[in-house]
């Protein structure tokens, strides 16, 4: 889903996700992207993906942009209360997905998403965030306003801290 997301906002060019930012082997050395998935590709039994771009009409691009721009930032937007005073414009969708359980109430219990992307107009992240039982999609997209605003370090706070040596007396008995 974050590649799929990732593919809308850019126009449908490929892109690798990944969880790693590096790998590190125990010399100290930082292994290339390149050696860690042919290695995964090899291990994993699993073909190199050779597309490069989906193509998309135009006019259905443009009109799913706008709407995921729209659940974010227009009143009435299922994820407008989370995000309508954050400093990014963020692309998202909201959704639930049904479990097949019900509450001991008989109330359907269901799983809560949000895909979405930031900043809309030059995208530099995509996220997806499933809460598991999470009822609505909205639920999800807290957790995710909360790790855009880290990306872009908006919860970043000024911290001193004094590093002057102080003279300690440890006594023994």
């Amino acid at each position: 889903m974050a590649k799929y997301t990732s593919m809308l906002a850019n126009g449908g060019n490929n892109i690798d996700v990944t969880i790693l930012k590096s790998v590190v082997d125990a010399e100290g050395n930082e292994i290339n992207k390149e050696e860690i998935e042919k290695y995964l590709n090899e291990s994993l039994g699993l073909a190199q993906e050779e597309e490069n771009k989906v193509t998309f009409k135009q006019e259905n691009l443009n009109a799913i942009l706008a709407g995921m721009k729209g659940v974010t930032t227009e009143s009435g937007g299922t994820a407008y209360s989370i995000f309508k005073n954050f400093n990014i414009d963020v692309g998202g969708k909201t959704g639930s997905a049904q479990t097949g359980k019900t509450d001991a109430n008989g109330k359907k219990i269901t799983n809560a998403w949000f895909v979405g992307f930031a900043p809309f107009d030059e995208p530099e992240i995509a996220i997806v965030v499933m809460i598991e039982n999470g009822q609505h999609g909205s639920n999800a997209a807290v957790p995710a306003k909360d790790i855009i605003a880290e990306y872009f370090g908006m919860n970043a706070n000024k911290v001193t801290e004094n590093m002057a040596a102080m003279p300690t007396t440890q006594i023994q008995n």
